[in-house]
């Protein structure tokens, strides 16, 4: 945790805008999103990271940011929680800056539901991971439909 804390304390937000996007990262973006939206989450993951590549400026950080949610519930479907922590966490401070949208997505929904996410794991065990079962996972909405 105390690594977390550093990496928030170095990184620099100041400079911190939507990224441009080309029509390969449109693509990439939105293939990613119905991917997670239909809870291939490793498939998103790759999909995310093919823009992230692309992208060499400071706010690249926003796709990091949706790359670990998409590691996070990877890793919640295998019930591994310590890497369910490690991945949710480091997302929320990477996404947080950029609320309350970013590329025509609500990311204060999707950052809200992320948290309650990580806070319910948090109760799990190896003894009561049948839980997660029943626990909803969240979608990525678009702010209207001409954005999807």
């Amino acid at each position: 945790m105390a690594t977390i804390a550093r990496r928030i304390r170095e990184t620099d937000f100041s400079d911190l805008h939507e990224p441009e996007m080309s029509e390969a990262d449109w693509q990439d973006f939105r293939r990613g999103i119905a991917l997670f939206n239909d809870g291939q989450f490793w498939d998103a993951h790759e999909a995310w990271e093919e823009i992230w590549k692309r992208h060499p400026e400071s706010s690249r950080i926003f796709f990091q940011g949706l790359i670990q949610v998409a590691a996070g519930f990877h890793q919640l479907r295998r019930t591994i929680f310590h890497g369910v922590d490690k991945h949710l966490r480091n997302a929320l401070w990477k996404l947080r800056p950029f609320q309350p949208h970013c590329l025509g997505i609500n990311l204060k929904l999707l950052v809200h539901s992320v948290q309650d996410v990580h806070r319910d794991v948090a109760g799990l065990t190896s003894s009561n991971h049948n839980a997660m079962r029943t626990m909803a996972l969240p979608k990525i909405e678009f702010l209207n439909a001409t954005s999807s």
